[in-house]
């Protein structure tokens, strides 16, 4: 798809792709012009407000990027450079450190691992603790079976995921921990002992589980992470590293392409008529409680999509709750079904194509599963187009199973031993300790994980309407 100029017009009856699973609900009509001059950009959806009633038109943001398709057949992963970060050059002695040795190493510990859901909140920015919903509604159904392998096979389908691709670029949002702790809020006399000490060990987000764990094959990009004890429970929160901006922001139009496209395809296995455009920051997230040998983490998962079947329970409010499958009251069910899947776009034919044995990135694949109980992951295989003409389900242990460059337990036993060094690390909570902030940081080049304290504002994460409000127990 092209960002040249070009007059395109589609009627409600107009279908986007051979399936007729883009037909747009009603009419657009949009003229690209040529880069030289401002585009006339059009209105692409009403917004009502409840307050006058007055009808706003929501101007989509044209960009202009414009790749080339079919893309290269010889397309090589841009090498990432890694720059050096002023705060941990290499000479940095840090007080203590954590070496990292091969994943061998770690193989074969028996650490446990048991984990649970204890919670849910749908947020429409991540970021902003006043826009976040204790529901389902940012939870999107698949309108697929993903049980029936055979069915998936014999579809024949066709989702251009180029469609909307020139109009938006759908960044990622922000990350930081306010969504979790409005939800944390509104929960904390569960969670809180009798001396108002929370009861679980750690909090964060589960990427930023995975950057650690991931530690034990990364030999290209460095992390820092900034942990806060308070309470007695650390809150871990990232802050990223001039080589992880660097990436983040240096990425080329290809690049830029392939995270639309991923974007996309989620729409078109959750919704009969998708909309033009993706909307990555409405989200729905899990709150996970999970029990690593003797620590406890508590973290906010982001799920793609449910299975067709699952019965969402709303527990603020069980009778609006219905399973959309049936129509049916899902409080007379016996008992509560939930199967969450994981979304992914590959570049392969099919399965065969799938190196799951050594490929690193399926080591990143299960451990995001793995941490959310997620059981399988529903492939979508594209073309050098950026089409997509098959789906099929990979289920997590097979990718464990296959595995010959890590393992689950090499990865729990790491991060086991990084939980134990925070742990040794911090001893005082954060307003006993002057605020200070500890900043985690590993070294792809040294494999180890350093560290230092510091009382800089920019690293005070935990806002101060978090950590001012009343923690005394309840009185009911």
């Amino acid at each position: 798809m092209s960002s040249s100029s070009s007059l395109a017009y589609f009627n409600k009856d107009t279908f986007l792709d051979g399936t007729g699973r883009g037909k747009l609900s009603r009419q657009v009509k949009f003229t690209l012009e040529s880069n030289n001059e401002t585009p006339c950009v059009p209105s692409l959806s009403i917004v009502k407000e409840k307050s006058n009633k007055k009808k706003h038109h929501h101007i989509a943001k044209l960009i202009s990027v414009d790749i080339q398709l079919p893309l290269p057949p010889n397309l090589e992963r841009r090498p990432q450079v890694l720059i050096s970060c002023e705060q941990f050059p290499n000479n940095y002695i840090s007080p203590t450190s954590l070496s990292i040795l091969h994943w061998s190493k770690y193989h074969g510990r028996n650490v446990t691992f048991y984990l649970k859901d204890i919670g849910y909140f749908s947020t429409a920015d991540r970021s902003d603790a006043n826009r976040c919903r204790e529901d389902f509604r940012y939870l999107k159904r698949l309108i697929y079976d993903i049980d029936d392998t055979r069915e998936l096979k014999q579809m024949k389908i066709e989702f251009d995921l180029n469609i909307g691709s020139a109009y938006l670029i759908p960044a990622e949002p922000a990350a930081s921990l306010d969504a979790l702790l409005w939800w944390i809020s509104k929960h904390k006399h569960s969670l809180l002992d009798k001396k108002q000490r929370f009861t679980f060990d750690f909090l964060a987000w589960r990427g930023t589980i995975r950057k650690i764990m991931s530690s034990l094959f990364n030999n290209e990009t460095d992390w820092r992470i900034g942990v806060i004890r308070f309470r007695g429970a650390y809150f871990l929160h990232v802050f990223h590293t001039e080589t992880e901006l660097n990436i983040e922001f240096g990425q080329t139009p290809i690049e830029q392409r392939m995270c639309y496209w991923g974007h996309k395809f989620e729409d078109y296995l959750c919704s009969e008529t998708p909309p033009l455009f993706p909307c990555p920051k409405k989200l729905f997230s899990l709150v996970n409680l999970a029990t690593l040998g003797v620590h406890t983490l508590l973290y906010g998962s982001e799920i793609d999509a449910c299975t067709q079947d699952s019965i969402l329970i709303d527990e603020n409010n069980p009778a609006a709750t219905k399973n959309s499958h049936n129509g049916t009251d899902s409080s007379i069910q016996h008992k509560k079904k939930r199967k969450f899947v994981e979304i992914k776009v590959i570049y392969a034919k099919n399965m065969l194509d799938l190196h799951t044995s050594t490929a690193r990135k399926y080591g990143k694949w299960w451990s995001q599963c793995f941490l959310t109980g997620i059981e399988q992951i529903l492939l979508g295989f594209r073309d050098d187009y950026g089409v997509v003409r098959q789906i099929q389900p990979l289920l997590i242990k097979d990718i464990e199973t296959r595995a010959r460059t890590w393992s689950s337990s090499s990865f729990l036993s790491f991060l086991n031993d990084f939980c134990v060094f925070v742990r040794t690390t911090i001893t005082k909570d954060y307003f006993e300790d002057g605020k200070a902030v500890y900043l985690f940081y590993f070294s792809p080049q040294e494999k180890k994980i350093k560290w230092l304290s510091t009382t800089e504002s920019k690293y005070q994460f935990l806002p101060e309407w978090f950590t001012s409000q009343d923690f005394a127990p309840s009185e009911v």
